[in-house]
């Protein structure tokens, strides 16, 4: 089980320089690519800022939203809810990244993502976020890419 960052899912649901390579991973897996329920809400916002900085066509941000809620309802993705599990796994990975030296500065958001991939104890994160990266390598996840 391989768990996706959002940044990462934009690039399959929309053209960027290096959505090959993700694509790429996404199609070598056998299971589905798992994630927050959070992605579905973050998803809407990088894609509502791509169209209004012109990177998408304009109406293309809720075509692209349509299309991943579509994957979602078909099984093609796992979203993971914001459970007591991953709300208190939350806190501990807050309170483990803020301590490290030099700390780990994650915003909230990541932190539900990581803590979530914890909960499911996945060893692999799909995210291109520094600090996300170095938040994973506290807990000894691997990161891809590398």
């Amino acid at each position: 089980m391989i768990y996706w960052d959002t940044a990462c899912v934009v690039k399959l649901y929309t053209l960027e320089s290096d959505s090959a390579v993700y694509l790429k991973l996404a199609g070598a897996s056998v299971e589905p690519p798992v994630s927050s329920e959070i992605l579905g809400v973050e998803l809407a916002y990088a894609l509502q800022q791509k169209e209004l900085r012109g990177d998408l066509k304009p109406g293309s941000a809720e075509r692209v939203r349509q299309q991943f809620e579509a994957d979602v309802a078909a099984g093609r993705w796992l979203l993971v809810p914001l459970g007591s599990d991953v709300l208190a796994r939350a806190s501990q990975v807050a309170h483990r990244c803020y301590h490290h030296h030099p700390p780990v500065l994650l915003r909230t958001v990541d932190g539900l993502h990581l803590a979530t991939a914890l909960v499911l104890k996945v060893r692999e994160l799909v995210t291109t976020d520094q600090r996300l990266r170095q938040g994973a390598a506290l807990f000894d996840l691997s990161v891809v890419p590398v």
